[in-house]
Formats: C-alpha cells, structure tokens, sequence
C-alpha cells in the first residue's frame, strides 16, 4: 500500500475515532443528581459547612497569567468535610463551582471531589457564581439543571435552619431588570419576615460576589450591586449575624457597622491577596491573621441556642498541614 494512502487511512481513522470517540464518551457519562432540597436538611445534626470558589485554574490564567494552578486541592476539602467528627446538616456553596459552567470535563472534575459528599448524603447547596455563566447559555444550563434540579425554578431562596435564618442570592450581572427586581423584593420580604420572627435568633445572607473586601486585582472589587441591594439592609436589622461571600480568593473576616462580613474563597481556585491597609479591618484571628494570602479554607458553623460558633479549617498546600485559621462567636 503506497505511503501516502496508508497515512490518509490513519488520519481519517483518528478523526473518527476522535469525533465519535469523545462524544461517546459524554454519552456514556452518568451525571449524578446531587442532593440539593433544603426539605432534605437533617435538622437533628447542629453544623453546616460554608465553602467557595472551587473552580480550577483556567489555561489562560495558568498561562499567559501565571496565576497557581491548585488541582486536587478541592479533593482535600471535599475529603476532609466527608471526615469530620460530626457529619454536616448540609454544605452552603458560594459559587464558582467550576471554572466554565459550559464545560462538561470542569463538571465531571467537580463530581469526582465531591463524590464522598454524594456518597455521605450530605445536600450540597449552592448560589450561583460569575463563572456558573461562562461558556455556551444552553449548555452551562444543562450541566448546572441536571446536577442542581432545583435552581431550574429560582436562583435565589430562603429557608430555616433550627433557630436561623438563611438567605441564599444571585449576584451576577446576567440578572434581567425583571429578575434583577423580583430578587429584590424577594429578599426584603424575607429578611424583614425573619426580623419578626420569634423564634428565629440570627439572620444570615449568603452571595458570591462580596459587598465589601481587601482583595487586590482586576476583576475582585467589591460589588455596588451588592451594597446597596442587600448590605446596606443587613446592616440595619438587629437579628442579621453574617453576611458570606465568595469571589476574592482568600479568607476574610470583615466587622463593618458591628457586622460580621466573612469572604470564603479558599475552594482551590488561584489565590488573590488581600491588603491589610485597606479600608476594612480585617479581625482575623489566627495563625494567619497576619498574611496577605491565606490557605485553603472552608468553614464549620455549629448553632446553638444563644450563639453561633464559627471555626475556619485552612489547609497548607506545601506543608500538607491543617490548622485553625480563624475562630469566633457571635451571641445576641
């Protein structure tokens, strides 16, 4: 067989191969359904677990941007919350999941971190971050509906947990004018409903984008948007306890107006640092209240009768070592 049909017969057979190989290979997929009901909380169990932005480094960040790339790091997270002595009611996620919304392989990493969460039942329940909307409408649609059943009805909700209030919302620009005023109603509603409610103690607002933060870089300022929609409310009420946030990729812990504003981005996405100098004090207290970049976090909360105890786990990546990077309480 001449050379040079033997090579046309090799390129074509990979093409195929490539083509069809790949697509049946997304076929054969099993995307699994995550538990993500708040009917399904286990109220008997008194902690839940906040963590954020556990998106991998994107080529270009890696690349052309030099920012670290900290793959597997959201599989110690996710293997550490599966180990804890007292098995979390459910997982808070503050978005940025993955690092393309549209992207199939970004979501098939993110199911296998999370695969002993799954395993465990433990509701994973997340708000929507900016990179949730990257890539193709259609797609990102599908890979985040099929997974989370319940964000096809709203991207915003609010629930109880024993005697808590928790307000869960979207922060994103994508929002329509519609969207944009309809969460906002909603979100007065139903803080303003838990203000009054007796036996609810605290009050506590979840977005991804922070309203207020030290972080440095393009892209990580603190959201107007946010401010004035929904920080500036929180503010004025007396039951509201912790506003969390994502986005800036480090750990903060803000006290604004007698407020506590806490910036959970410490899931595996490249770290940002923060400056200390800034506008904002930051009350960390911990062995690394005095870095600019902090380790890899996420966050227990235990609720008790009259207070909420707050323990941050962060995690060295050269050193492989976990410690107590910040602990606080907050009591009425």
């Amino acid at each position: 067989m001449p050379l040079k049909k033997l090579f046309r017969i090799l390129l074509i057979s990979n093409l195929i191969l490539l083509v069809f190989g790949c697509a049946s290979n997304i076929e054969l997929y099993s995307i699994p359904k995550y538990n993500s009901d708040i009917s399904s909380i286990d109220y008997s169990n008194s902690t839940f677990i906040i963590i954020g932005d556990t998106q991998r480094t994107g080529f270009l960040e890696q690349y052309f941007y030099f920012r670290e790339s900290n793959d597997s790091i959201q599989f110690v997270l996710f293997d550490s919350i599966s180990s804890l002595k007292q098995k979390p009611a459910f997982i808070l996620h503050l978005g940025d999941m993955v690092f393309d919304g549209s992207s199939e392989n970004d979501w098939n990493y993110f199911d296998a971190s999370t695969k002993q969460i799954r395993n465990l039942n433990i509701p994973i329940i997340p708000v929507l971050g900016n990179h949730e909307y990257y890539g193709d409408s259609l797609e990102r649609a599908k890979n985040i509906n099929s997974r989370f059943n319940n964000l096809k009805d709203s991207s915003w909700k609010a629930f109880e947990f024993n005697n808590i209030g928790i307000i869960l919302l979207n922060s994103n620009e994508e929002l329509s004018l519609y969207q944009t005023e309809k969460q906002k109603n909603f979100f007065t509603n139903s803080i303003n409903t838990f203000e009054s409610d007796s036996n609810i103690n605290y009050i506590i607002v979840a977005t991804h984008h922070p309203p207020y933060t030290n972080g440095t870089g393009i892209g990580f300022d603190e959201s107007e948007y946010v401010q004035n929609y929904f920080a500036e409310k929180f503010i004025s009420l007396k039951k509201t306890g912790l506003f969390l946030s994502g986005h800036c990729h480090n750990y903060e812990h803000l006290l604004i107006s007698d407020k506590h504003f806490i910036i959970s981005g410490g899931g595996g996405g490249p770290r940002r640092k923060i400056d200390l100098d800034s506008d904002y004090i930051d009350i960390t207290k911990g062995a690394e209240e005095n870095e600019e970049e902090r380790g890899f976090n996420f966050i227990e909360i235990q609720v008790l009768k009259d207070s909420l105890l707050i323990e941050v786990h962060s995690f060295n990546k050269d050193r492989e070592e976990w410690y107590e990077g910040d602990y606080f309480k907050i009591s009425n």
